[in-house]
């Protein structure tokens, strides 16, 4: 049963993950220096799981026969190459928060359309990406304190 709404909206959110600037600084690789690589591998893990919740959406997608858009980055992130991550990590955070507000704002649509999987797995990718956006708070704090940013 195939609920165009429901689809294309859950497809936007497929759309703002896999092309969220945590996934764009994820495959610019910005440059660390050798003391903070750490940081950058824990910022590579979370667009990881950022990428699994992708892949959810997907799967919910085929098995509902729709046709996937993966969308492209925005143009505005081409002016961020070659520089270093901790310059990039509140716009970071202010994409988080922006798909985050998405995520709400779908689950709850979801909700009062009655499509209880949808739903579920929404639910459960913002939980998840919750826990990207404190993640990402703490390497901040963490990458703000190192010495080589002293």
């Amino acid at each position: 049963m195939t609920n165009l709404p429901t689809e294309s909206t859950i497809n936007g959110v497929l759309i703002a993950l896999s092309r969220s600037f945590l996934q764009y600084v994820a495959e610019s690789r910005p440059w660390v220096d050798e003391v903070d690589r750490g940081i950058e591998e824990q910022v590579q893990a979370l667009a990881a799981r950022q990428r699994q919740d992708v892949g959810e959406i997907v799967q919910l997608l085929i098995d509902r026969d729709w046709p996937i858009d993966f969308g492209s980055f925005p143009t505005e992130y081409t002016d961020l190459h070659f520089i270093s991550l901790s310059t990039l990590f509140d716009r970071l955070q202010t994409g988080q928060s922006r798909i985050a507000d998405r995520l709400a704002a779908v689950t709850q649509s979801l909700c009062e359309s009655s499509d209880k999987q949808a739903t579920v797995l929404m639910d459960s990718i913002a939980e998840r990406h919750s826990d990207v956006g404190s993640s990402l708070q703490q390497l901040q704090q963490k990458l703000a304190g190192s010495p080589t940013q002293a």
